[in-house]
């Protein structure tokens, strides 16, 4: 496959990830640094939620883990 035909990631996305298994967050933040995304990453929702209220702006997208302990089903996005 010619480099021209690749598909291009947008360089610097800043993604925050949440995934309270850590071997899945280890992989899904590999994976996303690999197409050159600023990752921050943590296993709670709690921090995740603190860390978008007090910067909401740090973050092009969010990815999580629908089911968490601390946080339920859509409870995270409610909050």
């Amino acid at each position: 496959m010619s480099k021209d035909n690749e598909t291009q990631f947008p360089e610097g996305f800043r993604v925050l990830a949440v995934d309270d298994n850590v071997v899945c967050l280890k992989v899904l933040v590999t994976t996303l640094e690999q197409c050159q995304y600023k990752v921050t990453a943590t296993t709670k929702a709690c921090e995740a939620l603190k860390m978008l209220k007090e910067n909401p702006k740090n973050f092009d997208i969010v990815i999580t883990d629908v089911k968490m302990p601390e946080m339920m089903d859509l409870r995270f996005w409610r909050s």
